[in-house]
């Protein structure tokens, strides 16, 4: 079988990529997708972010996620908190923003449990111990983000 002969990366990116489409699906119905979604995601962790923490984060340029918070404030899922420094923008999650991303969070658990339903708790560790390992590896000076 064709997966069973390929590279370990291909297998990861296609297995993100078919992850991200089904999150897509069900992200729809909120108005978002999966890029909106991460830069939610962050903000909700940290409960407040400024442009470069989420770009940092995320490992996206500055532009593509001002791109990002443009959308979500025009959603009405963030809002700009003031800060002294009128040159920084922080951002928090609205009142909206926070039903939201509770909903969606539950429909996302509820298909990651699915999804993981037949894998054994043994093999599980042991693939989310190699993805750690992998994410160190890639980002040897970052901190844990998830």
């Amino acid at each position: 079988m064709f997966y069973q002969t390929s590279r370990f990366r291909s297998l990861l990116l296609r297995c993100a990529r078919l992850m991200s489409d089904e999150i897509n699906t069900i992200l729809l119905s909120s108005q978002l997708n999966y890029s909106l979604w991460q830069v939610l995601y962050i903000i909700q962790a940290h409960q407040q972010c400024t442009l470069v923490d989420i770009s940092s984060y995320l490992n996206v340029s500055k532009p593509g996620i001002t791109k990002r918070i443009q959308q979500l404030v025009e959603l009405d899922l963030i809002a700009q908190i003031e800060t002294e420094d009128k040159r920084q923008k922080l951002f928090k999650l609205s009142e909206q923003g926070i039903e939201t991303f509770a909903m969606c969070s539950k429909q996302i658990d509820a298909f990651e449990d699915q999804l993981l339903e037949q894998i054994e708790a043994n093999d599980l560790q042991k693939s989310k111990t190699t993805l750690v390992q992998l994410i160190q590896q890639l980002q040897p000076n970052s901190q844990e983000n998830s």
